[in-house]
């Protein structure tokens, strides 16, 4: 079939990585061979996936017709809830935002919330380092303490909701216990802002983010750090620290009834596979709920002792991947449209070969960052710096595509510090 079409421009994909809003071009077999009446056809839905998988392992995407209206999400989804005989009926709608959602714009620009943004993440980290040494020490700590670390990381999201999202990409925190909790807080509070919810429920949210792996302090440290998969027993140490976590939140004065349900059905998912108590989709709080997505997140794109670091992308892919088994569809699809497929901060090689970093996005085209080109294609520094907006490229259906995403690389590929060309 290659030898017959043109493929200039196409991207070859494997199946499982196809999402909606992507336009198939080609199949890996002629379409006369399938039951496809039309040949070149936007992805509308996860059953269309499903369909292409039955049919084909690859397929040829067109990058210029990515249209991004279709992944545009419902602002509602459909209860699962088990309701015995006995209870009354109750509406079978959920709503997964407010009945008002807010729609909030970045206040400041990027590169002049980055030093305030930069500046709260040191103190968090100063906060945060003390309160754990607090707990491990007293088996005590302040709430308002936590608060004190997070409601300016908060603030600088509100402001803008790429720069602490950038920071947290490009610098590695020192200590797996508070960064992941720093993290969490941050993402938290960026899917909050995505949803439209209010400021105080915004705080709540990323409140509730910053606290749900808290009870892990009382577990031993050596299962928290050793490599490789925990034994069974092990296991079920790990998944113990849920509710150890509820009993040194209610010990210590929480009595935010969201937090606790947030951090006792964080390891909860959406099929009835989590635990502790295998609740099935929104029997999951909806703090929960939104709080597997981030934490999922936060761990995949995180070096662990026991797995690598995804690449962000990578991690949006599991997610969606994921979604309506592990985790709500609606929820995943907001996150990944809050925080880009490819982030401000990311560094990607182009079709060129290529190397650059992504410095903005487009709302409506998010395969089609702007990039500073820092590499050639011999990945040697360049002589000067370009700025390549893919978006502003040419979109007509037969136009030449000059660059476009093939990957995401590791942080600090070919020693690139993204900080240096944002500011």
């Amino acid at each position: 079939m290659e030898a017959e079409a043109s493929l200039t421009g196409l991207k070859k994909t494997a199946v499982d990585n196809l999402t909606i809003g992507m336009y198939v071009a080609q199949l890996d077999k002629k379409w006369e061979d399938t039951d496809y009446p039309v040949q070149g056809f936007y992805i509308r839905s996860r059953q269309g996936i499903d369909r292409l998988a039955r049919e084909c392992a690859y397929v040829y995407v067109d990058p210029r017709r990515y249209d991004s209206s279709l992944t545009d999400v419902k602002l509602q989804v459909i209860s699962r809830v088990r309701r015995t005989p006995e209870e009354p009926e109750a509406s079978n709608v959920t709503r997964i935002q407010p009945r008002k959602p807010r729609v909030y714009q970045d206040s400041v620009e990027l590169g002049k919330e980055l030093e305030p943004a930069r500046t709260s993440l040191e103190d968090a980290v100063d906060i945060m380092r003390g309160c754990v040494g607090k707990l491990q020490a007293t088996g005590g700590f302040d709430i308002d303490e936590i608060e004190r670390a997070i409601n300016p990381l908060v603030a600088s999201v509100m402001r803008n909701k790429s720069a602490m999202a950038a920071l947290l990409r490009m610098r590695a925190l020192d200590d797996y216990t508070f960064s992941h909790a720093i993290s969490n807080a941050v993402w938290g509070a960026i899917l909050a802002r995505q949803l439209g919810f209010p400021p105080p429920d915004i705080d709540a949210i990323a409140l509730s983010c910053s606290l749900l792996d808290i009870g892990k302090v009382n577990l031993p440290p050596e299962l928290l750090v050793q490599p490789g998969a925990p034994t069974p027993d092990q296991w079920e140490i790990l998944k113990s620290h849920v509710g150890e976590g509820m009993k040194l939140l209610e010990e210590n004065g929480m009595k935010n009834n969201k937090v606790l349900l947030a951090v006792q059905t964080h390891h909860e998912r959406f099929d009835g596979s989590g635990y502790p108590d295998g609740r099935v989709g929104t029997e999951i709080p909806l703090y929960g709920r939104l709080a597997a997505v981030v934490d999922s997140y936060d761990a995949m794109i995180s070096e662990r002792p026991y797995a690598e670091a995804r690449s962000s992308y990578g991690a949006a892919q599991e997610l969606q991947k994921q979604s309506d088994v592990l985790y709500q569809r609606e929820i995943v699809d907001h996150f990944i449209q809050a925080i880009g497929v490819f982030p401000v901060g990311a560094i990607v090689e182009l079709n060129t070969g290529e190397v650059g970093v992504v410095v903005a996005q487009h709302g409506s085209r998010r395969l089609k960052p702007k990039i500073i080109l820092l590499l050639d294609a011999q990945k040697q520094p360049r002589s000067h710096l370009v700025v390549v907006d893919l978006a502003s490229q040419d979109t007509e259906e037969n136009a030449t595509l000059s660059w476009w995403i093939t990957k995401e690389l590791p942080k600090n590929a070919f020693g690139i510090d993204p900080a240096k060309y944002f500011l």
